[in-house]
């Protein structure tokens, strides 16, 4: 019995050594193609990288790692279709196991959100956010896209169900926030109500105190906006030139454009290092026609920091406005001096 059972043996070995050895020849050859792909691609030698890949595919029709990076790789070379068709074959794959399948979607996500096929990319979202509740960049991004396409429904019930996360509150706050940006004029109410979910979510959001002045103003109420607008002056100082034209123009509106100045001069004591509120406020002076308040701030503040271009550049136009040709002179000299410095980089000066 013992000798037919080692003559069965001997014949399976003989019958599979060609299949093995075709195997562990593919193996070899595959691997290597395929870790050079990588090498190649880190090293940003694109056509390298694509040869590499497209041997290792040939090689190894399994090798799901190696279609989609060659799949990305063509869509980075702009030729779109071909990308899209290695992407799409893989996807009719029947044998993927759930990890490479997943892989297979989120490359086609990626393909269809950059060729602007926004629908498509959706249904594959949906697909892969069913399948992992717990990804919040893909519930994330899923919701972003039903905010570009209009689809409010399916968005807001999106963002309750991020939102029953306490570890994305923040994402949800900010998605909230576009929401509410994004939402058809005809509804205010709803987009007010996104702007004040927002808040409860994070009450530090600056994004969403920022849409809700303009939903104020858009809606005619410009001292709801100014109010919620400096709101982020108290919350954010630093953040104040996304406020800055939006309460200038609101102020205006509302006949208190003196305000404005004694707003600024109370944020400058803040932030005494921002060179765009500083030229804010030299402006504001100038349009009160007082130039020497505006001269004198400049002036204080180019000493302290005379590699700062953009005061610089404003003090010389106003030494010109008051005719002070000479000032003007140098302050730009010194201006372009400093450019020249900084452009040849160091040790590169005369």
């Amino acid at each position: 019995m013992t000798w037919l059972i080692l003559v069965i043996i001997a014949m399976l070995v003989v019958a599979l050594y060609p299949v093995v050895r075709d195997f562990l020849r593919k193996r070899r050859t595959a691997v290597p193609a395929y870790v050079e792909g990588l090498q190649a691609a880190l090293d940003g030698r694109t056509a390298d990288a694509v040869a590499r890949f497209r041997e290792a595919v040939s090689d190894d029709s399994e090798n799901v790692d190696a279609y989609i990076r060659l799949g990305d790789l063509f869509m980075q070379q702009g030729e779109v279709e071909r990308a899209l068709k290695v992407h799409e074959n893989l996807s009719l794959r029947r044998n993927l196991d759930k990890r490479d399948e997943k892989k297979v979607l989120e490359a086609l996500v990626r393909d269809y959100v950059q060729t602007d096929r926004k629908v498509k990319a959706i249904s594959l979202l949906e697909e892969l956010v069913h399948l992992d509740k717990s990804d919040a960049a893909k519930a994330e991004k899923l919701a972003e896209l039903y905010i570009d396409t209009g689809a409010w429904d399916k968005c807001e019930e999106q963002l309750k169900e991020l939102a029953r996360h306490s570890s994305q509150r923040q994402r949800a706050a900010r998605l909230y926030a576009e929401y509410g940006r994004a939402h058809p004029r005809d509804n205010p109410g709803a987009a007010l109500a996104a702007f004040e979910t927002a808040l409860k979510l994070d009450p530090n959001s600056v994004q969403a105190r920022l849409y809700l002045g303009d939903h104020h103003f858009a809606q005619g109420d410009t001292n709801a906006a100014i109010e919620t607008w400096n709101e982020v002056l108290d919350l954010a100082p630093d953040k104040n030139s996304l406020v800055r034209d939006r309460l200038e123009r609101a102020y205006f509106d509302t006949g208190k454009f003196e305000d404005i100045t004694t707003l600024y001069e109370r944020l400058l004591r803040k932030v005494p290092d921002d060179s765009g509120l500083v030229v804010a406020l030299a402006e504001i002076y100038q349009k009160k026609e007082d130039l020497s308040s505006a001269v004198r701030l400049l002036e204080r503040v180019g000493d302290r920091h005379r590699g700062d271009v953009l005061p610089r550049v404003t003090l010389a136009a106003m030494y010109l406005e008051r005719a002070e040709y000479d000032r003007a002179r140098r302050v730009l000299a010194e201006v372009m001096s400093a450019l020249q410095s900084e452009s040849a980089g160091p040790g590169k000066a005369a």
